[in-house]
């Protein structure tokens, strides 16, 4: 009787334990990558950027989290190696995190979170977020090529790769934002994306 005992509590166990860990493995990201201008902008190529968001209703603190791609490691809460200049390390709920590439009129009109070293490949990178424990919350995996975008030969020229509804698109439309030649850019730094129908 008792092995019985055992046996079905260790079986239930077992079960909610499953059950528990594809709760945890569904649930959304506490910060996701929405926006990559992987071809930078029509004022240089250089000028690349990336966009941070938190979806949640929390403050999110990034010490101690870092973004990468091959070659390339940059922390979110501290100046070092690929982390040129720290602004701010919290998003706010629903806010974005803007990263700009050497300095900070990549976009002119917003200011950087984040000044970061290192550039990204026009034929595609794997970029993984881990949190401050190491665990990779999010991988956007373009290392076949970029999923959305185009380069300077594109229509329109320079767009950014952008997240909405779930799914990768170019943004085709000039937002509101300048890049370093008060040129409009083809992408949203610095807001939220709208989502589409």
């Amino acid at each position: 009787m008792k092995k019985f005992v055992f046996r079905y509590l260790l079986t239930l166990a077992l079960f909610v334990g499953l059950i528990g860990g594809g709760v945890l493995a569904a649930s959304p990201p506490t910060v996701e990558i929405v926006e990559i201008a992987w071809s930078g902008t029509s004022a240089s190529w250089a000028d690349e950027w990336i966009e941070l968001r938190n979806p949640t209703e929390d403050e999110v603190d990034l010490t101690g989290w870092s973004l990468s791609w091959e070659g390339v490691r940059i922390p979110l809460g501290e100046a070092t190696k690929s982390t040129v200049e720290v602004n701010n390390s919290v998003i706010g709920p629903g806010e974005v995190f803007l990263l700009e590439r050497t300095d900070d009129e990549t976009v002119s009109s917003v200011k950087a979170d984040l000044i970061f070293k290192g550039s990204l490949s026009n034929s595609g990178e794997k970029l993984v977020l881990k949190d401050d424990k190491g665990n990779e919350l999010e991988v956007v995996d373009a290392t076949e090529g970029w999923l959305a975008g185009t380069s300077s030969d594109g229509e329109p020229g320079y767009a950014s790769m952008e997240l909405l509804n779930g799914e990768w698109r170019t943004h085709e439309e000039p937002g509101e934002q300048k890049d370093a030649n008060e040129n409009p850019i083809y992408g949203s730094p610095g807001e939220p994306s709208e989502e589409v129908e």
